[in-house]
This record gives structure tokens, sequence and C-alpha cells, in this order.
């Protein structure tokens, strides 16, 4: 008798965290509007867009952040 592989039924889950652009604008405690305006002008931190929603990684977020930090001498 020859036996069927079923596939595995686990699905792997992301653990990865995203943010909207309203999240992201209250993180950085400014308007929504100027989260859209960077977008478009290609300034901030990576996004994801799938259909029509914008999404933000929390870790793409945190290097952006860590990338622009300004230390004093």
């Amino acid at each position: 008798l020859l036996k069927t592989l079923q596939p595995s039924r686990s699905l792997l889950v992301s653990q990865t965290t995203f943010l909207t652009s309203e999240q992201l604008a209250e993180r950085w405690q400014c308007h929504v509007q100027t989260i859209i305006r960077w977008r478009s002008a290609e300034i901030g931190p990576k996004f994801v867009k799938i259909s029509n929603q914008v999404r933000y990684k929390l870790s793409d977020i945190e290097e952006y952040e860590a990338a622009n930090t300004i230390t004093p001498n």
C-alpha cells in the first residue's frame, strides 16, 4: 500500500509586532499626518504595504530610532 504524505497542519506563527501609522505617531508624539507625509517623502522607517494597509515592523522602527539617536559630546 502507498502512504499519502499529509502536509503538517501546524502553521508557523510570526512573532513580529506591527504598528499602524496612528500607533507610530502616538509613539513619536506627532500628528499622524506627519507620519503619512514622511512616508510619501521616503523619510522614516521601512514599512510594509499589503493592499491598502500600511504597517511598520517594530524592529524596523527601533532600528530607525537607533540609527537616528544623537549622543551629545
